[in-house]
């Protein structure tokens, strides 16, 4: 049985390497290559694919990146199974990867080698994760370990968490939705408090570990933030 592997990366450096590794593997055959969730929900819609292995964070797609991106995928192709090669490194955001039902995590920071792994194990049903991913997800779940219940957000503290992840100022969602910055800036307090979150990085990772932003949206505003602040 030939294996049908799609790859979406922004990156054409990388979509090359994968290419030519692609090609090395016994049974494994490129069914095509896509540098955004638009294209590669046409190359899905159009050709037969078995497995994608795709990037978390991929801007300028109509379907998004991210979380989002990869629930619609489930959704639209239950069939295909979803590998994710990621430079992510956070446990919290692998998690929730996870938890939407991909076949494996690959952590860019590992030989690309995995892949192979992940592509055969996602075909029979298995789960694959390469060593970084792993690591980072068992070092996630210990941190947790013995943690009761869930923190909830009320409407408004979510709603202002998210707009601050997207790049907006207390006073610029105070305008948005009608309350001062007073107001505001202490939903956001409120809301970090319950969450444990202790500055920006935090806020940031929790939006995307949540899929309140998209992966790309959020790494620019990451961008921003430290621009700023030199």
């Amino acid at each position: 049985m030939t294996i049908r592997v799609a790859v979406a990366d922004d990156h054409p450096t990388l979509l090359a390497g994968m290419e030519h590794l692609l090609t090395g593997f016994e049974g494994i055959t490129v069914a095509g290559l896509v540098t955004d969730s638009t294209t590669l929900v046409e190359l899905l819609g159009k050709s037969p694919c078995d497995v994608v292995v795709t990037d978390f964070s991929m801007p300028h797609g109509r379907y998004g990146d991210g979380l989002s991106l990869l629930r619609f995928l489930r959704r639209r192709f239950p069939d295909v199974q979803l590998v994710v090669l990621t430079g992510i490194e956070n446990g919290d955001v692998l998690q929730n990867i996870l938890d939407v039902g991909v076949s494996g995590i690959l952590s860019k920071s590992d030989d690309l080698h995995h892949v192979e792994g992940a592509i055969r194990m996602a075909l029979q049903g298995e789960r694959y994760l390469s060593p970084e991913a792993e690591r980072l997800l068992q070092q996630t779940s210990s941190a947790s370990h013995g943690e009761v219940g869930q923190v909830r957000l009320t409407k408004r503290e979510a709603e202002v968490l998210r707009l601050y992840a997207e790049g907006f100022t207390v006073t610029e969602i105070g305008l948005r939705v009608g309350r001062s910055s007073k107001t505001i800036s202490a939903q956001k307090q409120a809301a970090m408090k319950k969450l444990g979150l202790s500055n920006d990085a935090e806020v940031f990772n929790y939006a995307l570990a949540h899929g309140l932003v998209q992966a790309s949206q959020l790494s620019k505003q990451i961008a921003r933030k430290t621009d700023d602040d030199v």
